[in-house]
């Protein structure tokens, strides 16, 4: 059913405070007039290695995730912008206090973009209803909550590594779905650019969807199930390092060579 938009309603994005994060704001604001970013601190727990080799997979990960994303992020801010929206920091939890919510009302929202930031509470829910699109980077009816680019190859089912736009409701990505697709494999992948590729096509999507929005055309569709739910503290040294060891193994390089092969059968 057509959705009526309000030609006074702007575009606001509410994001996190990582280098994807400005991936995200830069890819939006070079397609969008964007009235206002709230970016949040994240709130990260630091890790409990148990041991060297935990220890090494850790730095090892989090050296190379921030060297491929400053690469995208470099990329993005090329872009040209439509607009120089006002930038607002926020403490981890502040976007649900009273001063937040009543600063985010005064851009009259129509379409708030939200991608890493924290748990919107119900008086967020309730100020901006069917307001509210979250970027998420998974499957939710597999992979819910955090790192859900990451659980798809660490669980060796890199046919789920995808990216989907939903409603954001009281649930944890339950909402309804606007868009989602799987991403595509290419011989030369490793983990990070697996793990970035998810992010590229749900900002690409998230384009899509406020066009969409624009246009008055948006068509949710009720999730069927509901995926593991994954939180922060899941992320851990060993899970890590399984996913180091399958790099150096070969395993994740023999396994997309594979799909490849599948691929150009099927074509």
């Amino acid at each position: 059913m057509p959705t009526e938009v309000n030609e006074n309603q702007s575009i606001v994005i509410l994001t996190g405070d990582d280098p994807r994060h400005q991936f995200f704001i830069h890819y939006l604001n070079a397609h969008f007039l964007i009235s206002a970013v709230y970016i949040e601190k994240g709130d990260y727990p630091g890790p409990s290695p148990q041991s060297e080799e935990e220890s090494i997979a850790w730095d090892w990960f989090f050296k190379r995730r921030d060297h491929y994303e400053k690469k995208l992020v470099l990329k993005s801010s090329e872009l040209p912008s439509k607009n120089d929206p006002k930038i607002t920091y926020l403490e981890n939890g502040e976007v649900n206090s009273p001063d937040s919510i009543a600063k985010i009302e005064k851009s009259n929202p129509g379409f708030i973009a939200v991608f890493g930031a924290g748990i919107l509470r119900e008086p967020f829910l309730q100020k901006f209803p069917n307001h509210l699109f979250n970027l998420h980077i998974g499957d939710p009816e597999f992979y819910r909550g955090s790192s859900c680019n990451f659980w798809p190859i660490h669980q060796k089912k890199l046919q789920h590594l995808s990216a989907t736009i939903h409603r954001i409701d009281q649930g944890i990505d339950t909402g309804n779905i606007l868009s989602r697709q799987a991403v595509t494999l290419s011989e030369g992948d490793n983990e990070q650019t697996l793990l970035l590729k998810p992010l590229e096509l749900g900002t690409k999507l998230m384009v899509e969807t406020i066009k969409n929005w624009q246009g008055g055309v948006l068509q949710p569709i009720p999730q069927n199930k509901s995926g593991k739910l994954f939180k922060k503290s899941d992320l851990t040294p060993k899970a890590i390092l399984e996913v180091k060891q399958m790099v150096e193994s070969g395993w994740l390089k023999d396994y997309i060579q594979a799909q490849d092969a599948i691929a150009d059968k099927e074509t």
